[in-house]
C-alpha cells in the first residue's frame, strides 16, 4: 500500500506498506504526481518504508519502471528510508546509470533536510 504521508511544495513523502499493488500507481501515486508537476518543474521523492513492507506485484514493478521512465527528467531528489538491504543495492545501480541522485537514510528529518539543502532547483 501507498500512503501519501506529506506534500510541501515539490517534496513528496510516501510509505510503502505491506504489498504495493497496480491501483497504489494508479488511484494514489500517480495523480498526486500529475498534481506537482502542474505547479513545480521538478521533484523531490521521499520513500520510507514501513516494517511491514512485504514488495511489489509484479504489475507495481511494471508500474514503477514506467514511472520512472515516463518522468525522469523530473525526478531531482529521491530519498530511501530504511528500505531493504536488496533494494540499495539496486539503488545504488539506478543511480550510476541515471542522473537522479538518490540516497540512502536513517530518518526522515534526515531526507528533508537534504531535500531543503538546495534552496531552489
Amino acid at each position: 500500500m501507498i500512503t501519501i504521508i506529506n506534500l510541501s511544495e515539490a517534496n513528496l513523502f510516501i510509505n510503502l506498506s505491506k504489498t504495493i499493488t497496480h491501483s497504489d500507481y494508479e488511484n494514489v501515486l500517480e495523480p498526486v504526481i500529475t498534481d506537482i508537476l502542474k505547479q513545480h518543474s521538478q521533484i523531490n521523492v521521499c520513500v520510507i518504508f514501513a516494517d511491514d513492507f512485504s514488495g511489489f506485484e509484479f504489475h507495481a514493478l511494471i508500474d514503477d519502471a514506467m514511472m520512472g521512465i515516463k518522468y525522469w527528467q523530473y525526478w531531482h531528489k529521491i530519498a530511501l528510508v530504511s528500505e531493504p538491504k536488496w533494494l540499495h543495492s539496486i539503488a545504488t545501480t539506478i543511480e550510476a546509470i541515471n542522473p537522479i541522485t538518490v540516497e540512502s537514510f536513517s530518518t526522515i528529518l534526515q531526507a528533508e533536510l537534504w531535500f531543503n539543502e538546495e534552496e531552489y532547483f
